[in-house]
């Protein structure tokens, strides 16, 4: 199965990379068409702007609004979301950027369901709650919609809960769906009866809470077995240790290095540059993953590196 270009292993943030071909494309077509690029980005009012933009190939316009529409999806999404009552070819390129990154939330994880087919070009989902009606939410996402699904992160807020999104994934796998192939999963507390991750994986993220002796162990066993496996095709393990006490975070580090090490594993990675210790810096970095993207499973630093 070829790669999504959003979804590339070479670029290091895929979304810039594309729209920086998009741009580089429409200064090269108003080159030819003795359009001036500085004049429309900096054009004094309105009217002018108007009549630039008329001067413009439709497909040109496309490229414009779509470029501007992703540059703040994060941040204005009320005023992206009024490009798409322009009309229906722009609705159709700016709407498939707001549904590229789907966050469920026990709010609005009854729309969601109610207006499922939306969802078809999804290709991250970002599960932010564990609320019990968003587990209704993610089956009918993940068996009926989001065909062009690729990433999914989520929260371990309860055994129960991780272990029926992993079912849910490995059920995916099965069926004929394309697989999910990354996959993030933040505060993970490793525990021996844990569901196995999914076969499609081939890039995982994990954010481990480590607050203790026994939970480092139960780690590094989790770890050591799931990169002993051969039933998966995994490329690239990145654990971070944003969610490590500050007692334990060198142990961590220590642990985490020596599984690479022992093995010889090119595939261990480790993102050690942020420790979260209250409510509203987690809040932000959860809010910063969203916006890198598939990006965030290419952070990091590897810990073997063959001579």
């Amino acid at each position: 199965m070829s790669a999504h270009p959003l979804f590339h292993p070479d670029q290091h943030h895929p979304g810039r990379a594309n729209r920086s071909e998009g741009l580089n494309l429409a200064r090269s077509r108003m080159a030819s068409s003795d359009i001036d690029v500085l004049g429309v980005v900096h054009a004094p009012g309105p009217d002018r702007v108007a009549s630039y933009f008329a001067a413009m190939p439709f497909e040109l316009v496309v490229l414009v609004i779509t470029g501007a529409a992703r540059d703040c999806a994060h941040y204005s999404t009320r005023w992206v979301a009024s490009l798409t009552l322009v009309c229906r070819v722009i609705h159709h390129a700016v709407d498939s950027i707001l549904v590229e990154t789907l966050r469920v939330t026990g709010t609005n994880c009854e729309a969601v369901v109610m207006h499922q087919t939306r969802f078809e070009q999804t290709q991250h989902i970002n599960v932010v709650s564990c609320d019990w009606r968003i587990r209704k939410c993610m089956e009918v996402l993940l068996w009926h919609r989001c065909s062009s699904l690729k990433a999914v992160t989520f929260s371990n807020c309860s055994p129960e809960f991780s272990n029926s999104v992993l079912l849910m994934l490995r059920d995916r796998h099965r069926r004929i769906f394309d697989t999910v192939s990354h996959l993030h999963i933040r505060h993970l507390i490793a525990r021996a009866d844990a569901k196995a991750l999914p076969a499609s994986v081939t890039h995982l993220a994990l954010d481990p809470a480590i607050s203790g002796p026994r939970r480092l162990l139960l780690f590094v066993h989790y770890v050591s077995r799931y990169l002993d496996e051969r039933s998966h095709h995994l490329e690239r393990l990145l654990v971070r240790t944003a969610h490590a006490s500050a007692d334990f975070r060198a142990a961590f580090i220590d642990a985490v290095t020596g599984i690479a090490l022992e093995r010889q594993d090119t595939r261990v990675w480790v993102d050690d540059n942020r420790r979260l210790t209250s409510y509203e810096s987690k809040r932000k970095a959860a809010m910063d993953d969203e916006e890198l993207g598939i990006a965030l499973w290419y952070t990091g630093r590897q810990l073997y590196v063959p001579s």
